[in-house]
């Protein structure tokens, strides 16, 4: 199958693979030739391309997933591969968005997104220790 990932920086790649697994909004999922149709969402964490010569891991910071069994195509907020995962920028910015969150009230507008920005951080950190 297909599989495609792209940022609104750059498409990262588009290539064949056995499968790939990603946070979903429900869960962890792994996406095999002849999957059922689909739109779900992306959590930050781990995407996993499967191909003959080994994986290739991604830290994926959100975004959206569209399969149609012979396509896989990924639109994340951002993506890297997992060794260029800057530990010590990425532990910066976790350290950055816990400070926001504690001098934040949960009714403040940016709660959120300070919340996604500390979920993308983490992600970021736990994907290069692997």
């Amino acid at each position: 199958m297909k599989v495609e990932l792209v940022t609104p920086q750059k498409k990262l790649f588009a290539v064949d693979a056995d499968s790939v697994s990603f946070s979903g909004s429900n869960g962890e999922m792994t996406v095999l030739p002849g999957h059922i149709p689909m739109i779900t969402g992306l959590k930050p964490g781990p995407l996993v391309l499967r191909r003959e010569g080994g994986q290739e891991i991604y830290a994926v910071g959100g975004g959206v997933a569209q399969i149609d069994g012979a396509r896989v195509a990924i639109l994340a907020e951002s993506a890297e591969p997992a060794g260029e995962i800057d530990v010590a920028r990425a532990e910066k910015a976790r350290q950055a968005a816990e400070q926001a969150l504690r001098d934040q009230s949960f009714y403040d507008e940016t709660f959120a997104e300070t919340q996604a920005q500390l979920a993308r951080a983490t992600a970021r950190i736990d994907i290069a220790r692997r």
